[in-house]
């Protein structure tokens, strides 16, 4: 009896175990000929200060400078579409605007007041899953995380700000070609779509974000305090296009922005 037990403890175990990202890259790696690309072989940097790496690595640093990126990019309002996996975007709540009240007890200036009142929309982060991993989900559920008009079929429409995930600060922050870049983010989301169709387990880390795969149905857990850190009135700003003035975009460069970004950063650190 005990045995039996101890087998279907192990047998239970080896059904959850769940595959990292760096499972899923020697999947890749094992599988050439279904998942071809630049990514099979150590790629030369954009630098030689900066020494090549093994494929695994390449493809591990590949996969953090893209989460750099999209988390950038969620912090400034952005959505950010990844082709073959979904999207990472907002669904936005707006309530009644907010009466101003003469009050001479208040500790804050009349700018700030302002601010609190044009703050009425409530933030919710959201993943819209793309529709080529959806079909190879048969127990997700399907519900649709941002609710438009049947119209808006794509996510650019749904999603608020939506833009596409550029490989080119990514390859710029890893020190790699972009199209090495490319061949690599291709192959890990073609992977998960086809473990994903042999029932395979699997834990994407994003850093802000955990997407799960179990038993071919999907689960995203956001970190906790980052819904909360978007409800603010300085990041409502931030989505708010229409208070920034124009000359403020036309005045900073793209080094400059670029200096200020997140994966410039990475740059700095000779991985």
């Amino acid at each position: 009896y005990q045995r039996r037990v101890h087998g279907i403890f192990l047998l239970s175990i080896k059904y959850i175990q769940e595959m990292d990202l760096e499972a899923i890259i020697n999947w890749i790696l094992k599988n050439p000929t279904l998942y071809p690309g630049k990514h099979l072989n150590p790629a030369p940097r954009t630098t030689e200060a900066v020494k090549p790496l093994e494929t695994v690595a390449q493809m591990m640093i590949i996969w953090r400078a893209m989460i750099e990126y999209v988390q950038e990019k969620l912090l400034n309002g952005k959505s950010v579409n990844i082709k073959g996996f979904g999207a990472f975007a907002y669904d936005i709540a707006t309530d009644l605007p907010k009466i101003a009240i003469k009050s001479s007890t208040t500790a804050n200036t009349v700018e700030e007041q302002r601010e609190e009142r044009k703050h009425v929309h409530k933030i919710r982060p959201v993943f819209v899953v793309d529709n080529k991993l959806k079909a190879c989900l048969m127990r997700y559920p399907g519900k649709d995380e941002l609710e438009k008009p049947k119209s808006q079929a794509s996510v650019y429409q749904k999603g608020f700000n939506t833009i596409y995930c550029n490989p080119v600060p990514i390859a710029a922050a890893a020190f790699l070609g972009k199209d090495v870049v490319e061949s690599s983010l291709n192959a890990i989301f073609n992977a998960v779509q086809d473990l994903t169709k042999h029932d395979k387990n699997m834990e994407l880390r994003f850093g802000f974000a955990n997407v799960r795969i179990t038993h071919r149905d999907l689960q995203v857990t956001f970190k906790p305090g980052f819904g909360s850190s978007l409800n603010h009135k300085d990041f409502e700003y931030k989505m708010r296009q229409s208070d920034a003035q124009t000359a403020e975009h036309w005045k900073q460069t793209y080094r400059q922005k670029w200096a200020q970004s997140s994966p410039s950063k990475l740059m700095q650190k000779r991985h």
